[in-house]
This record gives structure tokens, sequence and C-alpha cells, in this order.
């Protein structure tokens, strides 16, 4: 009797998965987490509940065998927001026999209105990675007003495009912002699991913000021209990756460029897109956050910090530093062992 309430406790989607994958599923602060290595494949699979019921899907998986995954909902009108940031799968609807791929790097909403015959196939032998955000239109929409729409008219124009998604897949252009953000939201459950889900719960807020906002510009103001590649920009995303992994390397243009094949400015371009800033902003930011962990979660000294993190003047690290946090280093790190991160000041 106790298992099977467990059981019922359980999502259905990750318990279907389970069924078919095999492996362990755990829950932990609500978030659940299927772990399998097997002869089906090998990967995780995290889904979470948001407010607002805003369920939250992560695949990062290499199968061995292609995976039908079932989207949708007999009782609920269910929109999904899917960003492939690597790999190979195609949406079928339960209307449609063809087969459409979802592109990586571009964002994606599919309509599923009462029905949950339509599919997401992932194939095999590639390396998998996708994030699907669903809503319940009817509640979701329900709570926002004239003071967060300019007027009426343009949520019911939103609205009004949902209905022509009913079974289908729109894919917008391609989107490193919310690349971007989806890193950022892993690294946050990565490091601080609990204060993590708080701030989770803003990040994808916003990352559904980004795929709204995207949506409602290209259906009723103008569609972007792409001038990057995506191949280009799997490129810039990967380098992004190197950034953050290897911050105590001396990076430069021209050193950055021959890794990955680039010419500088479309190396900046796709940095403007994604971040928003400079190659060399972009650098010096990431080894500035590596130091503020460094001063909070070891007891190594100034000097050794600022080697680790690549830099050679110990000055010149204390001006960046307190540009970004409002204080010293070491003043920093005596604030933060003793009190909560809010009382800094400079």
């Amino acid at each position: 009797m106790k298992k099977s309430k467990i059981m019922d406790s359980l999502p259905k989607a990750m318990l279907r998965l389970n069924e078919k994958l095999g492996g362990i599923l755990i829950e932990k602060y609500g978030i659940y987490t299927l772990k399998f290595d097997n002869a089906f494949g090998k990967g995780i699979i995290k889904q979470y509940t948001l407010i607002n019921n805003i369920t939250v899907t992560d695949f990062e998986i290499v199968l061995n065998q292609d995976l039908v995954y079932n989207i949708g909902d007999k009782e609920n009108n269910l929109l999904y927001f899917i960003y492939c940031t690597e790999g190979l799968g195609y949406f079928k609807s339960k209307t449609n026999e063809k087969y459409n791929r979802i592109e990586e790097l571009r964002p994606g909403i599919i309509g599923c209105n009462r029905n949950s015959k339509n599919q997401i196939n992932i194939k095999k032998d590639v390396p998998f990675i996708l994030n699907l955000i669903s809503i319940n239109r009817d509640s979701y929409f329900k709570r926002f007003s004239k003071s967060v729409f300019d007027t009426n008219l343009e949520l019911e124009k939103l609205l009004n495009s949902f209905d022509s998604l009913e079974s289908k897949l729109y894919l917008s252009t391609f989107n490193l912002k919310i690349s971007n953000k989806l890193r950022e939201v892993k690294e946050e459950l990565m490091v601080l699991p609990l204060s993590g889900l708080l701030k989770m719960e803003s990040s994808y807020a916003l990352i559904l913000a980004l795929h709204l906002e995207q949506f409602y510009k290209e259906i009723y103001e103008e569609r972007p021209i792409a001038s990057l590649t995506k191949s280009e920009l799997q490129k810039i995303r990967r380098l992004t990756e190197y950034i953050i992994e290897s911050p105590e390397i001396q990076h430069s243009i021209n050193s950055l460029c021959t890794k990955i094949t680039m010419s500088p400015a479309k190396l900046q371009e796709g940095f403007k897109g994604m971040h928003n800033t400079t190659v060399a902003d972009f650098v010096r930011n990431i080894r500035i956050e590596k130091s503020e962990k460094l001063l909070v979660e070891t007891d190594l000294n100034i000097s050794e910090i600022v080697y680790t993190i690549g830099l050679t003047s110990r000055s010149y690290f204390c001006k960046i530093f307190k540009s970004k946090y409002d204080c010293s280093p070491k003043r920093y790190r005596k604030i933060i062992r003793t009190k909560p991160i809010s009382s800094i000041t400079t």
C-alpha cells in the first residue's frame, strides 16, 4: 500500500520513461531525476514543477535505440516550449504523418489542445540535450492584466497565434540567449541546491519570456535573418563552455578564432548575440565570478586566486573585483563568512 501511494505521487511521464529506459528514478527537493546506463543507452532526465504549474523536463542522453516521448494531456490545453541544444529529434503530430525536425538552437512552440497523441522522436547514436517547458495555456495567461501587456489586443493576438499551433511545431530563428540561460540554470542547481531552486524559478520565467517575446515579434513584427549559421553558433556555444571551464588560460581573440576557425568579426557577433557583450568583457567577467567562488569556498590567498584565474596583476584584479562586487576581495571574504551576502557594502 505504501509503495502504491509513492508510485501514485510520481509524475506519469517520468514513470513511463523509467519503464522504457530502466535505471533509477529518485526525487530530491521536488526534482525528479532518472539516471540510466544500460542496453537502451545512457543519460539523465530531470523533471520539476515550478510556480503557476510550469513543468520543466531536461534530457541529456545518448541512446542505443530510438525513443518515442509522448506529449500532451487529454484534460488540459497545453503549450510546449522546446529548445534543443544538441542532437537529433523530430516532432510528429496526431494529425500528420510527417516528421518535422527539431532544429538545434532554434526555440520551438508546440500546441497540444486536450490530446496526448503528439510525439517527440529522439534518434539513437547522437548526444541529445533538450529542454522542454510546458504550461497550461488556459490558466497561465489568466494571470496577466493590462499592467503586464500594453493592451488587451496584444494578449489577444498572442493567444490567437497559439490557436494555429494545434498539433504543430513552430520554429523560431536561432537564439543563443536561451542556450546561455539554460547553462546558468544548470550551474545554479549544481552549486547551491536549495537557493538554486529559488533562482531557478526566476530563471525559467525569463526563459519562457524569451520564447514568447521571440515568437510574438516574428509573427507580428519581423522575422530576423540569421547572419551566423547553425554550425557557427554551435562553435560559439562550445567556445563559451571552454572559456568557463578554463578561465586561467590566456584567451586572446586570435587564439579563440584559431580554436574554432572563425573570423574575429563573427566571433564578436556571436558573443554579442549570446552574451550581449564583447569577448574580452565576457572572459573578464568569468574570471571575476570564478574568483568570487574561490574566495568563498577555499582558503587560497589573494595572490593565489589571481594566479588561478589567469591574471598577473593583483592591483588590477582588486580593481575589477571591486567594480563588480562593490568591495575589495579581502573585505568580501571577511563579510561573506560572517554575514549574509545582502550585508556586503562598500
